[in-house]
């Protein structure tokens, strides 16, 4: 039933950003178990004396086989998402399984696929959420003049403004989702390898398509079938546990006459 309660909450995230461009959808697996089977015994260590030396020593004593249930897993699905053209210059849609690199007002790096930028005043180039990429625009109001090539870099009027840095990673399920389209890596040392140093045709390799973006990978029909289907496993189990305790009822009821 705890694992119901987590796939309806994965598949309601799903639902709630199934209009955010870029967002990649959760997964839920439940790990396989065999009839039957438990895990080892636990071992425990005890104090004792030895009957000869009558010195203290350790011994090894096997405990009991814990219960195990199937343990629910979530991943990320990173699948490319169809893409949409919008012809909005500050809209960009990545081709590849590469990531955006942004950075917080804190100077937090992150990773994302949202590419529905936005022009502050000043002519910075951010996030929804405000979050830089780096790129700054000498005139905010010539917007219409932004030119953004597949490989990231950015010119206002054939001036060169700076580049989009683009980032993929060789597994990207080692990333941590830190909102609906943003994500950190685990390990602070890798900061993915740079667009520049990846062959065209090797995997990760990425590109830019300007005037377009990325839609979410998941769509409300899959995932409003998903959200039934997890409804009516959490009333299963929620059945089996009604039984099983009526069943312990009338046999504590029958137990206790017999007395």
């Amino acid at each position: 039933m705890d694992a119901s309660a987590r796939w309806q909450e994965a598949v309601s995230e799903n639902l709630a950003e199934v209009s955010r461009p870029g967002f990649k959808k959760h997964n839920i697996s439940f790990s396989a178990l065999v009839a039957g089977k438990m895990e080892k015994p636990v071992e425990l260590q005890k104090a004792a004396t030895d009957p000869t030396t009558g010195e203290e020593i350790q011994i090894t004593e096997m405990g009991e086989k814990p219960f195990q249930l199937p343990k629910p897993r979530l991943t990320t699905n990173f699948e490319q998402g169809a893409l949409m053209q919008t012809q909005v210059k500050t809209d960009i849609a990545l081709m590849g399984d590469g990531f955006l690199q942004v950075q917080d007002p804190q100077g937090n790096t992150f990773y994302t696929r949202d590419g529905e930028l936005k022009m502050l005043p000043d002519g910075q180039l951010v996030t929804k959420e405000g979050y830089t990429t780096g790129v700054q625009l000498n005139d905010p109001n010539q917007q219409q003049a932004l030119s953004i090539a597949k490989d990231g870099t950015a010119s206002q009027a054939g001036e060169v403004l700076g580049q989009l840095q683009l980032v993929a990673f060789d597994d990207p399920s080692k990333l941590t989702r830190v909102s609906g389209a943003y994500y950190q890596s685990n390990d602070p040392g890798n900061t993915g390898t740079p667009m520049g140093n990846i062959e065209r045709n090797a995997k990760g390799f990425t590109e830019v398509e300007q005037g377009f973006l990325e839609q979410s990978n998941s769509t409300s029909l899959t995932e409003m079938t998903s959200l039934i289907r997890s409804m009516r496993h959490f009333e299963a189990n929620q059945k089996v546990i009604q039984a099983y305790d009526q069943r312990m009822g009338q046999a504590i009821s029958t137990l206790t006459a017999t007395q």
